[in-house]
């Protein structure tokens, strides 16, 4: 056994260094270990920051560093070709990807299916299924830059293929680069140049145009920054730079060299350390881990055994180098499939999963990987390596169509989504005081009255508020047993209200929905974030009772604010700074309403050149509001929703006729203390649904046969609709004595 482990070591080092032979030398085709150590280094960071190792947030600079590597391995592949045959064949380098890369990708994609089937909430395939489809034609990256912008998809769990977002950016790298180096070839014969001038010139007109780019988008539109190919090739550029000024390295001193290598490499290490996730990345900051790569591998043509060689040629680092790919293929999906089974893990017991991801990622290298690579056939005739990876490509999207059969096989067996459920009804109320005339629906039509009647005001004013619906639901316990749920949790991220009038992150230009009694002379407004918006079909119900005219103004994201708001994931949102005081004046012009329902999502502001803190935030609302009110202008704050501390759709379901398993306890978010803090200050009526969302210490997902919560902390439609009456039993004296409708 030991013997046969042995050889199998020797086997992997063999083929490492063979394949370097072919695909790893810059200019000379000889094997560079320390690219192999700085392989290790990099999967390392990533896998550590990917089990939430603390102290290494930071490590998803790992990819930075492969992008450069790769850069400088492709271009100086490319270029000795095209010195030494004077002519580049397509084929052949698109063949060599296809059958080192697309085999072991196909693996994981299948067994990432598989994976789902049996312990991922169903309520996640469909998603997962197009993520499988999009990672197997190498797209993947902008479909999670697509997403990232679709504000209501942020809050749902990561992909457990997110990570190949990277592979797909390398993917588009090698069907350009060599066009880009063909081109560079032909014009180096048009106009009489060296090959390596021209390649230098073409590759600076990638790399300039693609960090500017990088810079701008970042700031602008940071969460699909991160994913887009234009904000990555620069850093493949540079590896490109190294590999095509090889001969400059090789001349430098001996001890010039060294320092530099070395230099990189602890640059490398101390980025890995002190960059978090909170820093806006690529953008300019992705160059510190970029150049210090660069710097070890311009180095290690001169260092050699005084430079970082003596660490990264170790055997230990030689063999996890080899392994690098396969090691990032698997153990990323098996952390977000485990997290999606058992919640959230802590990091000991993700960094195990992550450790044992080096079993399946050894087996699929021996087995697959390597011989695939080494086959004689394969590399005789590019045709069939195509053949074979495109025999790949579509087992992958196989898998992912698969997925989504299922999921859609499920779907239309869920219970139908039109099904009612009594709602916030279900919680124990006192009875109506005897003078009140009105019944409180909760939003959901009787048998004998339609949605459109109840929405009407009668002949002689609008309908009584029921004072028993202002107070908190009397003590009682909730039917947590529902024989069926609506939504059907599988229809839940799309049980949406009917009036879409949420404007995107990345505009700014400011959208008014004209709801409620259009013909009313009294006019009130909704305004905020998507935490206002999901009270929207809520308050058209109301204002048609009221008989006021309702203006909707939402953005996803944005609090109404004077400040500019900052999320970590966005960096400064100055689409929401714009969008704000454009709405602010619409709402002081034109179009100014006698009241103002404002609501948000906690979140901090950043004054420019100041600090983002919840101190801020208020402040910002108190400013907006203050200038409201300057004009006459009402302004009543409501609270935001409880924040689940899982995805409550995909607990219920799997546990559905126990919902009671997904019930989680209070936190900060029933306090919103930024929005709370400035009501305060500015002397602005505050109420609250939280003790009708949440009516126990633990939180139910599941009342009255409505599902709660559609996807993370956004409350469903339908569950709204039930909170009509006792929404309008809080609002309407907080808004107090408004100007009478004509009529």
């Amino acid at each position: 056994m030991i013997r046969e482990m042995t050889t199998l070591v020797r086997r992997v080092q063999g083929s490492a260094r063979s394949d370097a032979d072919q695909h790893t030398a810059a200019q000379t085709g000889t094997f560079r270990p320390d690219i192999e150590g700085l392989r290790a280094i990099a999967v390392g960071l990533v896998m550590l920051a990917h089990a939430e190792v603390p102290g290494l947030d930071g490590g998803f600079i790992g990819v930075d560093v492969f992008f450069v590597i790769s850069g400088f391995l492709i271009t100086g592949l490319l270029y000795r070709e095209m010195r030494s045959t004077r002519r580049l064949s397509l084929m052949r380098f698109w063949a060599r990807r296809a059958k080192r890369l697309l085999p072991a990708s196909a693996v994981v994609l299948v067994a990432t299916a598989l994976l789902t089937l049996m312990l991922v909430p169903s309520t996640r395939w469909s998603s997962i299924g197009g993520d499988l489809i999009a990672s197997a034609l190498y797209v993947v990256n902008w479909r999670f830059a697509d997403q990232s912008v679709q504000y209501l998809a942020t809050d749902t769990a990561a992909s457990p293929v997110q990570h190949y977002w990277s592979l797909a950016v390398e993917e588009q790298f090698y069907i350009l680069w060599p066009l880009l180096i063909l081109g560079c070839a032909w014009f180096a014969r048009q106009f009489g140049l060296r090959l390596r001038t021209a390649m230098i010139s073409g590759i600076l007109l990638v790399i300039v145009p693609s960090l500017v780019w990088s810079i701008y988008d970042t700031a602008s539109s940071p969460a699909p920054a991160y994913f887009v190919t234009p904000t990555r090739l620069w850093e493949l550029g540079i590896g490109a730079l190294v590999a095509l000024f090889a001969p400059f390295w090789a001349k430098s001193t001996r001890g010039a060299a060294t320092m530099l290598a070395w230099g990189g490499l602890v640059t490398l290490v101390l980025s890995a350390l002190t960059i978090t996730q909170q820093i806006a990345w690529p953008s300019s900051n992705a160059l510190m881990p970029a150049l210090a790569t660069a710097a070890v591998i311009a180095g290690g043509f001169r260092a050699r055994e005084e430079g970082p060689l003596r660490l990264l040629g170790r055997p230990r680092l030689q063999r996890m180098g080899a392994l690098s790919y396969s090691l990032y293929l698997w153990h990323w999906p098996l952390v977000a499939i485990a997290t999606a089974r058992w919640g959230e893990l802590a990091w000991p017991v993700t960094l195990l999963i992550v450790i044992a991801s080096t079993g399946p990622a050894w087996l699929t290298y021996v087995m697959l990987e390597d011989p695939v690579r080494r086959a004689a056939l394969l590399s005789r005739l590019p045709s069939v390596a195509l053949a074979v990876g495109a025999t790949c490509t579509a087992v992958g999207v196989t898998a992912g169509v698969a997925l989504n059969s299922f999921a859609q096989a499920q779907i239309a067996e869920a219970s139908p989504a039109e099904a009612k459920g009594a709602g916030a009804a279900a919680a124990p109320v006192a009875p109506p005081t005897p003078s009140s005339t009105w019944t409180p629906s909760f939003g959901i039509p009787s048998s004998k009255t339609s949605a459109t009647s109840t929405a009407k005001p009668s002949p002689t004013g609008p309908p009584p508020v029921n004072a028993v619906l202002a107070r908190p639901p009397a003590a009682g316990s909730l039917d947590l047993t529902p024989t069926s749920i609506s939504p059907d949790p599988l229809r839940a991220t799309t049980d949406l209200p009917k009036h879409a009038c949420l404007t995107s992150p990345e505009s700014t230009n400011v959208r008014r929905c004209e709801l409620g009694n259009r013909k009313a002379t009294t006019t009130v407004a909704l305004v905020g974030d998507s935490k206002s918006d999901q009270w929207v079909d809520a308050m058209d119900r109301i204002a048609r009772v009221q008989g006021w005219r309702l203006d909707v103004y939402t953005k996803a994201g944005c609090a109404f604010n004077a400040e500019t708001i900052y999320r970590p994931s966005q960096g400064r949102y100055v689409q929401c700074t714009a969008w704000s005081a454009s709405v602010l004046a619409q709402l002081t012009g034109a179009h100014r309403p006698a009241a103002v329902l404002v609501s948000g999502q906690e979140a901090y502001a950043m004054p420019p050149g100041g600090q983002a803190t919840r101190t801020h935030m208020a402040d910002g609302y108190v400013t907006q509001w203050n200038r409201l009110k300057a004009k006459g202008i009402r302004v009543v704050a409501l609270t935001d929703v409880p924040t689940p501390d899982a995805s409550t759709v995909d607990c219920v379901s799997s546990h559905r006729k126990k919902p009671n398993k997904c019930t989680f306890v209070r936190n900060a978010g029933l306090g919103t203390p930024a929005l709370q803090a400035a009501t305060k200050r500015a002397g602005v009526p505050l109420i609250t649904l939280n003790d009708w969302v949440c009516p126990q210490a633990a939180c139910p997902a599941v009342i009255g046969n409505v599902l709660v919560y559609r996807s993370g902390n956004h409350i469903t439609a339908t569950y709204a609709m039930t909170l009509v009456e006792v929404l309008r039993a809080r609002l309407v004296p907080a808004f107090g004595t408004l100007p009478t409708p004509a009529g």
